[in-house]
């Protein structure tokens, strides 16, 4: 059943995919960014994979029971580069203490908040077997020995991500993206929450721009239903101010993430703000703008077959409403 549902997935959108790799080669040409996965338990995103041959990937994962799963994970990729980093990333260089959960990818340098996990299903998946001290870096003191810098920087570190962010002040700069957990609840100690993470983004000249995936937790079960607990957040440079860098390389690094987050609307931004200077090709403006209207039009397509069905489902769930996330 699942190599079927795999099988229908592939026929449903592999003219899709085809006209939009397409479209982000020539946009992209010979440029590659560099992408910093900071817990790559399982190696990157899936959204990523389309896309592998312009990536620098650097996978960061301390815990040597998920740090093989990179490995296996990436074992047959295709990126232009790729590093894997197995210190713990903190907001100085020092060292760690990491609790070793149960489950691996729970593990955390913040403790479980127990008065809080143990109102929901499968609490021990948080027990700690074990600590383990590790050395730790910073983002900063990473991108140097690399000699890179990070265009996009993808956060899993349950609950440390801030103090993960507080050591790469020079690298945000030179950051278009953050994907990131963020918690709205503590599941760790003391941990920060959204709030925190919004303001100090905001402040490094970072957009606030969707939430991608939301995890919601019930009593009874993990179902999707229930209180917010966690998410995964986007933050982006504004197209605009990305536009007003007039740096080509730049220009085309912003319009591959773009395309992988699908946000033709922010496609068509940077077009727009771009065909206000006259230093970037008018080919490369026109690439963006259409890639970035064929992205709003499945977008748009999408919405409109969700509100369809939200009617339906409406007839017997009077308040529901439906959102994409993507």
């Amino acid at each position: 059943m699942a190599g079927l549902k795999q099988t229908i997935k592939r026929l449903a959108t592999s003219s899709f995919d085809n006209q939009q790799s397409k479209m982000v080669k020539e946009i992209m040409g010979s440029t590659t960014l560099s992408l910093l996965d900071v817990g790559a338990a399982n190696g990157a995103y899936d959204r990523w994979s389309a896309f592998q041959k312009f990536i620098n990937y650097f996978g960061v994962e301390p815990d040597s029971r998920s740090s093989k799963s990179v490995i296996k994970s990436n074992s047959s990729s295709s990126y232009n580069s790729e590093s894997l980093i197995t210190h713990a990333l903190w907001h100085s260089k020092g060292e760690v203490t990491l609790n070793l959960c149960r489950k691996p990818m729970a593990s955390s340098i913040y403790e479980p908040n127990r008065q809080f996990i143990n109102l929901f299903p499968e609490p021990e998946r948080n027990d700690i077997v074990d600590t383990i001290k590790l050395p730790s870096e910073t983002v900063d003191r990473v991108a140097q020995q690399a000699n890179a810098n990070f265009d996009v920087i993808k956060l899993d570190v349950q609950g440390a991500e801030l103090d993960v962010l507080k050591g790469a002040t020079n690298s945000l700069a030179h950051t278009l993206a953050i994907d990131i957990e963020v918690e709205f609840c503590e599941l760790y100690k003391d941990q920060p929450l959204f709030d925190q993470v919004f303001s100090f983004l905001r402040n490094s000249g970072l957009e606030f721009i969707d939430f991608t995936y939301i995890y919601r937790w019930s009593p009874d079960s993990f179902n999707g239903l229930g209180q917010t607990t966690f998410s995964d957040a986007l933050f982006m440079r504004a197209p605009e101010k990305v536009a007003e860098s007039k740096d080509a390389s730049t220009i085309r690094k912003f319009a591959m993430i773009c395309a992988v987050y699908e946000r033709g609307d922010l496609l068509i931004r940077l077009g727009n703000a771009c065909s206000r200077n006259t230093s970037i090709e008018k080919e490369t403006i026109s690439r963006i703008l259409d890639l970035g209207k064929l992205l709003s039009r499945r977008n748009a397509r999408t919405q409109r077959q969700l509100n369809r069905a939200t009617k339906i489902i409406r007839l017997f769930h009077p308040r529901v409403h439906a959102h994409i996330l993507h």
